[in-house]
């Protein structure tokens, strides 16, 4: 499969690096990977798997770093001698930046002449999507791909020993000081700044789309505004949910109930980078886009 290195511009005008790779002819269809928590557009190897299946199906396929890639980042904005340097990375990740990272990604396959776009996200890449979605009701959307949606806030209360509700509040102080870029441990592998962490955590209304921990009692009102085919897939090893992910596959079907088509794959002995499993996520994606 052959593709090229592009660069393009987030709605605000910070650059952002990915691979695109297309079918001969174009076509009209694309996929949109956005990457998870410290991620970026090319380390899971799934990435590559799922690119070459969609080119197969007719479909291009767009995967780019966001503002939240690897776990500090330099992002450009500007050109030239005037380009200047904005701090990024998931240490610095702001979650409602997201879809000004993921509006650039459209718009830039809008411009190759893909005028409908499957959404695809992995990880807390799954909540920006979701996110994106709610938000923007993009005409371009022709359905959401979710890979491995975790339930972010019950695996920080895991880590936290349920005290999220006071590093919140801590966080939201030293916003209010001026003070937020100040870094937090959170029980993750790296520190999150204050904004990062009142923007993930601050607002569960908005963040918390996939509360698997509450069962059926959990508010999935942001997945179940999303009216167009869903894909949603899991691991069975190691995977971000606090319950099993066959409990949070039935969940994930039951409380889609606006969804055209709703579509819901554990995949056994899958590891959340579905490590050894890359062919088996590809196969699924790309039957679920080209049906």
């Amino acid at each position: 499969m052959r593709g090229e290195l592009v660069r393009f511009e987030a709605e605000d005008g910070l650059e952002l690096v990915g691979f695109y790779a297309a079918p001969e002819g174009g076509g009209e269809r694309a996929v949109l990977h956005t990457h998870g928590l410290a991620g970026n557009f090319y380390e899971n190897r799934f990435v590559s798997a799922v690119a070459s299946a969609v080119v197969e199906k007719g479909l291009a396929f767009l995967t780019c770093n966001n503002r939240g890639h690897d776990y500090r980042s330099d992002n450009l904005q500007g050109e030239g001698v005037s380009t200047e340097v904005r701090l990024g990375g998931s240490s610095f990740d702001i979650f409602d930046e997201s879809v000004l990272d993921i509006g650039g990604g459209a718009a830039f396959l809008e411009a190759r002449g893909h005028a409908e776009i499957y959404f695809e996200g992995h990880s807390l890449g799954a909540n920006k999507v979701a996110h994106y979605l709610a938000e923007r009701r993009d005409p371009r959307a022709a359905g959401a791909v979710l890979i491995s949606p975790p339930d972010m806030f019950g695996l920080r209360e895991e880590s936290l020993g349920g005290a999220i509700d006071e590093v919140v509040a801590h966080a939201r102080d030293l916003v209010e000081r001026h003070r937020g870029q100040e870094l937090l441990e959170t029980g993750y592998v790296v520190p999150f700044s204050a904004r990062t962490i009142v923007g993930l955590y601050g607002d569960p209304g908005k963040t918390d789309i996939f509360p698997f921990r509450h069962g059926h009692a959990g508010d999935y009102s942001v997945l179940d505004s999303l009216e167009l085919p869903i894909l949603a897939t899991f691991g069975t090893v190691e995977e971000a949910v606090t319950i099993s992910p066959s409990e949070a596959a039935a969940l994930m079907r039951r409380e889609s109930s606006r969804a055209r088509r709703i579509d819901v794959q554990v995949i056994e002995g899958a590891n959340h980078a579905y490590f050894g499993f890359e062919e088996t996520l590809a196969d699924a994606i790309a039957s679920f886009v080209a049906a």
